[in-house]
């Protein structure tokens, strides 16, 4: 797994010290989504009008990065989101990916 995420692009999320110090890991997770939508941007950057398929996965991936990313930020106090609330293992993105 060290491998494939070395890949990524990506520093690795360390947990804080103390985890019950919840805004400090939620700023962990967002900086965490916040570097996911650019290596997902950049894919989709590279594939749009070359590989029709890997783009419209990666920007699948790309929308439920941000919406991850708005949640953190909203906990956080940087504004609402503007999030809607999705019940179960439904995603309006990347479902049609799942079947």
């Amino acid at each position: 797994m060290k491998d494939f995420h070395d890949m990524s692009g990506c520093p690795p999320a360390y947990l804080p010290d103390d985890v019950t110090d919840i805004p400090n890991l939620m700023k962990v997770l967002l900086q965490a989504e916040q570097c996911a939508v650019k290596q997902y941007t950049k894919i989709c950057n590279m594939t749009a009008g070359k590989d029709h398929r890997t783009y419209d996965l990666a920007l699948a991936i790309l929308n439920e990065e941000i919406q991850h990313e708005s949640w953190f930020s909203e906990f956080l106090g940087d504004g609402p989101s503007g999030h809607f609330l999705r019940k179960g293992k439904t995603s309006p993105f990347v479902s049609k990916f799942l079947e």
